[in-house]
């Protein structure tokens, strides 16, 4: 049975390409989330083709597209980071050949984006998760289950001047 339109409130994307080491992270906590999501979270495996999902925001109108994938982000592997959309151009997001601001630019009068970038250690021809990038997407599970993805530290803090 199909649920009704307004029950996702939240859509996760989990992108990378699964052959390629860590890159497949996202990947893999998408479908590690899948059958423990909670009701009000459409989980999608995306791997290498986010565009192809669009139609599942305009069906759902989620409240919040969360998007976790392996990001080069210069810091230690295992590193996660939450990165707001106009971050996406400072962190390279291996997999796609169109940017995530172009594929979702046309959503962003009504939807709030969040993207949880993992510092991938190795993006060799391997179908295994390094160490520190299990361990993380350990984590980062946890973290979507509890809702807590905004807790996450961003990858530059917006500066503030002082009062």
């Amino acid at each position: 049975m199909e649920n009704e339109l307004s029950s996702f409130e939240v859509h996760l994307w989990g992108l990378g390409n699964r052959l390629r080491g860590d890159d497949g992270v996202g990947v893999y906590i998408a479908e590690s989330l899948i059958p423990i999501a909670p009701p009000w979270m459409r989980v999608v495996v995306c791997e290498t083709v986010p565009e192809n999902y669009t139609p599942w925001l305009l069906r759902d109108r989620p409240k919040e597209l969360i998007i976790v994938d392996a990001a080069n982000m210069g810091l230690k592997a295992g590193s996660v980071r939450r990165l707001a959309l106009d971050e996406l151009a400072e962190a390279v997001f291996e997999t796609h050949g169109i940017t995530l601001p172009l594929i979702l630019g046309p959503h962003l009068g009504w939807l709030a984006v969040t993207a949880i970038g993992i510092q991938p250690e190795q993006l060799s021809l391997s179908l295994d998760l390094s160490t520190a990038v299990r361990r993380a997407a350990s984590a980062v599970i946890s973290i979507i289950l509890n809702g807590t993805w905004q807790k996450i530290p961003r990858l530059h803090q917006r500066k503030r001047s002082p009062k």
